[in-house]
């Protein structure tokens, strides 16, 4: 996998939103785990084999049920891996802070270990520690659990959180995941299925550049990601996705989750 242009993605939406209106907070502690350890060149020896998101968008807040499946592709022994789930700091005007963390290693909680660190911006890497003062990164508290990956068998990790919803004083709502962390792990990405339940929201809530315009062109200034034609729309409240084979480094629509609702018509 190639290095992974991660925070520009974060601040391409942020500033994105910020066009819209003076006070703005995008959600930003939405994001796969970080690979902190058994690396060869720039890649982790463990395979994403897959991943499942389950998010719930509510009107302030939003739950996230992750489920990662890993492989190693170590020729013998274990392998050790440190995962880091970053949660970006709040420095005032990022909001989305991680509450409510559970974390499992095939079924069993685990207790997660609140570290500072940051993600290099000119190779995705993930490290422990403060930001170098010559070196370009974006800051974050990594929630890190110990991972332990046989060379047979397939090894489970969970998180449940709930994360705060950003949004503008326009009134439009945003919630934001990203698969770019994925980057770091060995391989493509075999498979990632999202399913969103909205809770509060209907579909038609929801800003789509390709589905009906609720406003006009210069009023809505940015849209959810992607577009409506690429989920499965089950229900009023519910929609799936899902992507194969892919590698975050290089596929740009492969990137992220961006719900964003409709900004509040003019008085």
């Amino acid at each position: 996998m190639k290095s992974l242009p991660f925070c520009t993605a974060i601040l391409f939406i942020l500033l994105a939103l910020v066009a819209e209106a003076n006070d703005t907070a995008v959600n930003a502690a939405a994001a796969g785990p970080a690979a902190l350890g058994e690396f060869v060149g720039e890649e982790s020896v463990i395979r994403m084999v897959s991943e499942k998101i389950d998010i719930t968008f509510g009107k302030e807040e939003s739950r996230v049920h992750c489920t990662f499946v890993f492989r190693s592709t170590k020729k013998s022994g274990d392998a050790l891996q440190l995962l880091g789930f970053p949660d970006f700091i709040d420095d005032g005007g990022v909001v989305g802070t991680i509450t409510k963390m559970v974390s499992r290693i095939d079924g069993v909680e685990v207790a997660a270990k609140k570290q500072r660190g940051y993600l290099q911006n000119d190779n995705q890497s993930a490290h422990l520690g403060d930001v170098p003062e010559d070196l370009q990164a974006v800051p974050v508290n990594f929630h890190t659990i110990e991972v332990k990956f046989p060379p047979d068998r397939d090894v489970i990790v969970e998180r449940e959180y709930t994360v705060g919803n950003g949004g503008s004083v326009e009134g439009d709502t945003t919630f934001f995941y990203t698969t770019e962390t994925g980057g770091v792990w060995k391989g493509n990405i075999g498979k990632a299925e999202f399913t969103v339940t909205l809770d509060g929201w209907t579909v038609s809530d929801l800003a789509f550049e390709d589905g009906p315009q609720k406003l006009e062109p210069r009023r809505q200034r940015t849209f959810s990601s992607p577009n409506r034609s690429e989920w499965k729309i089950e229900s009023p409240t519910k929609m799936k996705l899902v992507w194969e084979n892919f590698e975050p480094a290089v596929h740009e629509s492969r990137r992220q989750i961006l719900l964003k609702t409709w900004v509040r018509k003019a008085e």
